[in-house]
């Protein structure tokens, strides 16, 4: 099998691109990618038409019910189209493609994405599926992207083991042939986070088993719902991954991490804190991290309370980690008062772990919140680890309420290493380019300034070293 090497392409002033377009490098380059958000109605069409009523919709169709309080009837419309009907389509297109009329509520978008995701559960029936992500990556590279790296997590996550491991050599296979002068692909298995240790051991043999792989496998991914999974449930998987790795001679595997996107279950200061523990851990590239860059004032708005309330044991870890870091936490202006923690923290200990317990936001919590984001910034670039910020993405999940609000602005006027992703193109109907387009209108900079902020991304690729 012959896999093509990365572009060496030097790093050198963006204004010299012979194309003419001073973001080109940012176009040309995407790190946060996930299959099945690839997937347009087209696909959907393609690859469950010829079995559409033997497919189980129920969790689209129940999640549909929940969600939006229509009933929907996915056979029929695909089985439709699949023969050529256009109303068939566009019932599809309107009830799986997510935009902004949407709401911007993740439960709304999970209802959607669910449409893929009962599909994929099918992948093993036809060849049809090597063919959806062929039509991926072809659609990435004729968009002028000359390296993607791409995630994707088996629907089932490892209650079947065979198709588990199939669903993964199937997607490294097709990456690895898409290979071609001008055009690197990469494959990035998503990792359940239920789970982490079970889907680790079964990919680690799986590599072991078949070497072939070891140059487009090139890294793992956290990735689906982060409420209810806090850093410290991976800690083992980390552990374990580092010995792992240490006793390879291949080349080394990232971690990539979703972290900071949807966290209404705690407090503000308890999702920032996340985004700094998993680079503690040892995560290269942190996905989304909007909890680093949206106001705290912005934040506590967006639903009733939300954060006030957190479970016991995030009020505990978090004061655990305030009296780990008191010295650096106080160089950065924010007050640690180590007596008054340690004897909440007695008085916690008697709780149950899940009781809530609630305390409110004034403007003085509210700036103290704004100075651990800006610590966990600097320790990000300190520590070289990079934000991959996914603008269309936050925006219709409810993420972020708005364009002005949008955490990338921060971001970019840090120092912290930073990338733009698509995130879903095909359910979002936003490539790359239109992500990179959309910072640059919605920016303080010029072009040629984000240009020179953003750099080639290649640089963050799994496997280069900044």
């Amino acid at each position: 099998m012959h896999i093509e090497s990365p572009p060496k392409r030097a790093l050198k002033s963006i204004e010299m691109d012979p194309s003419g377009d001073e973001l080109r490098a940012a176009k040309s380059c995407e790190l946060h990618v996930h299959i099945g958000g690839c997937f347009s109605v087209d696909d959907l069409i393609h690859l469950a038409g010829p079995f559409a009523d033997e497919v189980d919709w129920s969790l689209y169709t129940q999640a549909y019910r929940e969600a939006f309080g229509i009933e929907t009837t996915p056979a029929a419309w695909i089985r439709g189209a699949h023969k050529g009907d256009e109303s068939s389509k566009r019932h599809l297109h309107d009830h799986y493609v997510y935009t902004e009329a949407d709401g911007a509520d993740f439960s709304r978008f999970m209802a959607k994405f669910n449409l893929a995701i009962a599909t994929l559960r099918h992948h093993h029936r036809t060849g049809s599926y090597e063919d959806c992500v062929e039509r991926v990556i072809d659609r990435h590279r004729l968009q002028g992207i000359e390296y993607v790296e791409l995630r994707a997590m088996p629907p089932g996550g490892t209650e079947d083991p065979y198709g588990f491991l199939d669903f993964h050599s199937t997607n490294a296979r097709v990456v690895a042939a898409a290979c071609r002068p001008g055009f690197v692909a990469r494959y990035v298995p998503s990792i359940p986070r239920w789970e982490p240790l079970v889907a680790y051991s079964m990919l680690h043999q799986w590599l072991l088993a078949e070497p072939e792989f070891a140059k487009v496998v090139v890294g793992l991914d956290f990735c689906h719902f982060e409420e209810g999974f806090p850093p410290c449930t991976t800690r083992d998987f980390f552990h374990r991954f580092v010995e792992d790795e240490h006793g390879e001679a291949r080349a080394p595997l990232d971690v990539l991490y979703h972290v900071g996107e949807i966290y209404f279950d705690k407090s503000l200061e308890s999702s920032v804190r996340w985004c700094h523990e998993v680079a503690e851990l040892g995560a290269k590239r942190l996905g989304h991290c909007t909890a680093l860059g949206l106001d705290p004032a912005v934040a506590v708005t967006r639903r009733p309370q939300a954060h006030e309330l957190e479970p016991v044991s995030e009020r505990l870890h978090q004061i655990d980690y305030d009296l780990r870091l008191k010295s650096k936490l106080e160089n950065a202006g924010i007050t640690v008062d180590d007596q008054a923690l340690k004897g909440e923290r007695e008085q916690l200990r008697s709780k149950p772990a899940d009781a809530a317990i609630r305390r409110p936001y004034d403007e003085e919590r509210l700036e103290q919140v704004r100075r651990r984001q800006d610590f966990v910034l600097r320790e990000l670039t300190h520590r070289g680890v990079v934000i991959e910020s996914c603008p269309s993405s936050n925006m219709r999940l409810g993420s972020v309420p708005g364009v002005a609000e949008h955490p990338v602005h921060r971001f970019l006027a840090s120092d912290v290493p930073l990338v733009i992703g698509a995130d879903d193109p095909g359910i979002f109907d936003s490539p790359l380019a239109a992500e990179v387009e959309w910072t640059a209108a919605t920016s303080s900079l010029s072009r040629q300034q984000l240009a020179r902020r953003l750099g080639d991304p290649r640089r963050f690729a799994c496997g280069m070293t900044p």
